[in-house]
């Protein structure tokens, strides 16, 4: 009866503790301690917006490329890595999770799963992608490649920041098209810009 308890309060620090077990151990899936992590080492968030007991392609993409070795040591000095979870058995999430997640999929104007973000520290994204077939090694240098959108995106504002007018908004528009992100999630996170 003991270890039977033991493995109980064992079972629910780790639902509790922050972290995530579908995509293997390290990814968050509280965003602003994400955020905090990421602000503290200097890396970006590369957020997993997923169905992990449905869909079919999140559950090919994590065992295919997010269980493995080789993704977590590619990403390991870039990402923060956060899991976003729509489960079908909500009873996998704290309510407090739950609502967590259909504000950020909302935010982020998440339209199908798996959706992957990359985004800056605070969380705004830079970058889009999903599933792609290949394994760890591949997917670790496709996201390598949509990294360079955040340097061509910072670059882009400072180049359109010494414009004005009509040549500072058509350098705007165009920066902001590069990154190949949804309108609303443009909207909801560039509209400073």
């Amino acid at each position: 009866m003991k270890s039977f308890i033991k493995i109980c309060v064992a079972a629910l620090a780790l639902q509790t503790s922050g972290h995530v077990f579908a995509g293997g151990e390290g990814w968050l899936t509280d965003i602003d301690a994400a955020k905090k992590s990421a602000g503290e080492s200097k890396k970006d968030l590369l957020i997993d917006f997923t169905g992990s007991d449905w869909c079919g392609w999140c559950i090919k993409l994590n065992d295919e490329v997010f269980k493995h070795e080789p993704f977590m040591a590619g990403v390991k000095d870039h990402f923060v890595l956060v899991e976003l979870d729509y489960p079908r058995d909500k009873s996998k999430l704290s309510e407090e999770v739950q609502k967590q997640n259909a504000e950020l999929g909302e935010k982020y104007a998440v339209k199908g799963y798996p959706s992957i973000l990359l985004c800056d520290a605070g969380g705004r994204p830079y970058a889009a992608t999903g599933y792609q077939a290949g394994g760890p090694e591949k997917y670790v240098k496709h996201l390598e490649e949509l990294r360079a959108k955040k340097g061509e995106r910072d670059k882009a504002f400072a180049e359109a920041a010494k414009a004005e007018g009509v040549a500072r908004a058509k350098a705007l528009v165009a920066a902001l098209a590069a990154m190949g992100l949804e309108d609303e999630t443009v909207a909801n996170f560039y509209g400073d810009v």
